[in-house]
């Protein structure tokens, strides 16, 4: 695996604070730095799309604006329509036999209203 070095700029606020937790961890900076961006890459908003949050909620069987719901609420920035929604629902229909069509995620969704 090749490293690569980038150069970071802190506000004064964030460094001193950076700084001391390295002093009370006995640890360099760069290798605090380092397992934080590590942590942060793993976790779960990182690596979590918006494409795998709708194509989660469409194999729940839930309807397009059902799925638009989950995901505005997860990505609150993104500009995503009921139009993005039916193209993920026709490129999961084609790898995953259990999405329902939309037709039929209404009718799922009306059930469960009732």
């Amino acid at each position: 695996m090749s490293a690569h070095r980038i150069t970071v700029t802190f506000e004064e606020d964030q460094y001193m604070e950076l700084s001391d937790i390295a002093e009370v961890e006995r640890r360099n900076l760069s290798d605090l730095v380092r397992d934080a961006v590590t942590a942060y890459l793993d976790s779960e908003r990182w690596s979590d799309n918006i494409g795998e949050t709708a194509t989660r909620a469409l194999r729940d069987g839930l309807s397009n604006e059902e799925v638009l719901e989950r995901v505005r609420a997860k990505f609150p920035e993104a500009k995503t329509s009921i139009a993005s929604i039916s193209w993920y629902r026709a490129q999961a229909r084609k790898m995953y036999s259990e999405v329902p069509s939309q037709a039929r995620a209404r009718q799922f969704r009306e059930k469960r209203a009732s």
